[in-house]
């Protein structure tokens, strides 16, 4: 279902939702509650209700029966699955990247590159977060191959929940790997860079204990700044 069909008002609440999850603001298991985010974006809960459904459609909420909506959470299996899934994915995107990125592309690498590194310094963990899943994508994006994007693009949104759900720690990507994948493909090395982004998810999957550490109590106009 493509959102962008929608009008403003629902695409505004469904780029709200999705980016507040690459900022681990809205946690795994957080209720999406109706009338809440109603009141909060000015919409009818009707309209409200159409945005759950595609972003249950995407993963990224559960809708229960007689209970509402709610912020994915991941299994262990599930996780798994998703991460395997992405490595397999972006190994293969990460070839092709070093073979056809383009100066535009690389360029948009780099400034995403330096925009971690300045959140970083300024600890905006919300923000580097946030900037380690558009690095990814827009590694993607040098593979052209934009079907295969678009599905990195839900297996990524889906990872901040995994993190969220399972990481030991708060960690973020190592500011290296990003630095040395960029590299790597910018010298159209891909065997370089498939050993250097293998390294990344080692780590990535490294800091996961894939054990449940329940449901986060929240406040939704807290979390969505309303």
């Amino acid at each position: 279902m493509n959102v962008q069909n929608r009008s403003a008002g629902e695409k505004e609440i469904y780029d709200e939702i999705r980016k507040a999850i690459a900022e681990r603001r809205l946690l795994p298991g957080t209720k999406l509650t109706e009338e809440t985010l109603a009141k909060l974006f000015n919409l009818s809960r009707a309209r409200v209700r159409k945005v759950l459904l595609i972003l249950s459609k995407e993963h990224m909420v559960t809708l229960k029966p007689n209970k509402g909506a709610y912020v994915w959470q991941p299994t262990e299996v599930e996780a798994r699955k998703i991460l395997d899934a992405r490595r397999l994915l972006e190994l293969y995107l990460v070839e092709l990247a070093a073979t056809s990125a383009t100066t535009r592309q690389l360029a948009a690498l780099r400034k995403i590159v330096e925009e971690e590194k300045h959140a970083l310094a300024r600890n905006d963990r919300a923000a580097v977060m946030r900037l380690s899943g558009s690095f990814h994508i827009a590694l993607a994006k040098c593979g052209d191959n934009y079907i295969l994007q678009d599905f990195l693009q839900g297996l990524i949104l889906q990872t901040y929940l995994i993190l969220a759900t399972f990481e030991r720690r708060h960690s973020t990507c190592p500011q290296s790997d990003h630095t040395d994948i960029l590299a790597r493909v910018a010298a159209k090395d891909a065997k370089g860079a498939v050993e250097i982004l293998t390294r990344h998810f080692n780590h990535i999957e490294a800091d996961l204990d894939l054990a449940d550490h329940g449901q986060p109590v929240t406040d939704l106009s807290e979390i969505l700044g309303r």
